[in-house]
């Protein structure tokens, strides 16, 4: 069983990745430690993994794990809490290593250094896996929950050609090898897709901003005009601080509809403030400061388009 998934992700997803994927958010806006982001994370995530898999799905579990009793930033974990939760499957186990590079002082050469972890595999019908446990200790790692699980976890369709990667409470990946398997996905919930990721999405799918850009000269001056902002608010971009980004666009009354639907399939909340003769319309987003560029980014373009 292992030598056959393996084949097939490096034939199909080397590294385990591909080129086509969908990233949702999956905590923000909700601090870390709170309820409200952990109801949050488990309900997004469980609801996209119910979107891909059904109950009947034959699927592997690719479980990379270095095998730590104690982890350095969070202290004592429950680190065989996920096999716990497979303790009735047949677990197949390989060992690999990861390549990282550094640089030798002594020498001024660069000398690659092996990481070495285990490999375990599951091969099951889905209905016997318990999913939504294993995805709500992911989410739970990093917030210091219990029980938690800090293993990278995948799970693999070799039907659908799917990879679906919850990476920690922040997010998850959906990797296909076909465009047309995520598009789905991707109308459904793309006021979940990360912004730091959505440009680079949709330019792979032909979807959204597809084939939209701005200028070297249109991106110094909104960079600038961001930067002068910055300053006026005085908040440290070195600290925490989400709040409400607002974002105001005078769009033409013959575009505005369009641009209102578009921009409303996002993540931004829409308000129109007048329409008499423009409609002003303003987006607003509770995000951390310090990403305001990519939303400054994400209105440019969509305003463009």
């Amino acid at each position: 069983m292992k030598e056959k998934i393996l084949k097939y992700i490096d034939s199909n997803f080397p590294n385990l990745t591909s080129k086509l994927h969908l990233r949702f958010e999956l905590g923000e806006p909700y601090e870390n430690g709170t309820k409200e982001r952990i109801n949050q994370v488990v309900t997004r995530v469980t609801t996209l993994f119910e979107e891909l898999f059904k109950k009947d799905d034959i699927i592997y579990v690719y479980i990379k794990d270095w095998e730590l009793t104690e982890d350095i930033m969070f202290g004592n974990t429950t680190p065989v809490y996920l096999y716990d939760l497979l303790s009735k499957q047949n677990i197949e186990e390989e060992t690999l290593f990861d390549i990282d590079e550094d640089y030798d002082e002594l020498t001024g050469k660069t000398i690659e250094i092996k990481n070495e972890y285990k490999v375990k595999f599951v091969f099951s019908q889905l209905n016997f896996i318990p999913y939504k446990e294993i995805l709500e200790g992911i989410g739970n790692y990093e917030q210091g929950r219990e029980p938690s699980i800090g293993q990278s976890v995948y799970f693999i369709s070799t039907q659908k050609n799917i990879i679906f990667h919850m990476y920690d409470d922040r997010g998850c990946d959906v990797f296909s090898i076909n465009k047309d398997t995520l598009l789905p996905l991707y109308h459904k919930y793309r006021k979940w897709i990360l912004d730091y990721n959505r440009i680079e999405i949709d330019h792979s799918l032909g979807e959204g901003l597809f084939n939209c850009y701005e200028t070297s000269e249109e991106k110094e001056k909104r960079l600038k005009a961001n930067r002068i902002k910055i300053k006026q608010s005085q908040i440290n971009l070195s600290q925490v601080n989400t709040c409400h980004i607002t974002h105001v666009l005078a769009i033409p009354n013959e575009f505005a509809r369009e641009c209102i639907s578009e921009i409303s399939e996002t993540g931004f909340n829409i308000a129109i403030e007048d329409k008499s003769f423009d409609y002003i319309i303003k987006a607003t987003k509770t995000q951390a400061l310090a990403l305001v560029d990519y939303q400054t980014e994400l209105m440019f373009l969509y305003s463009k388009k």
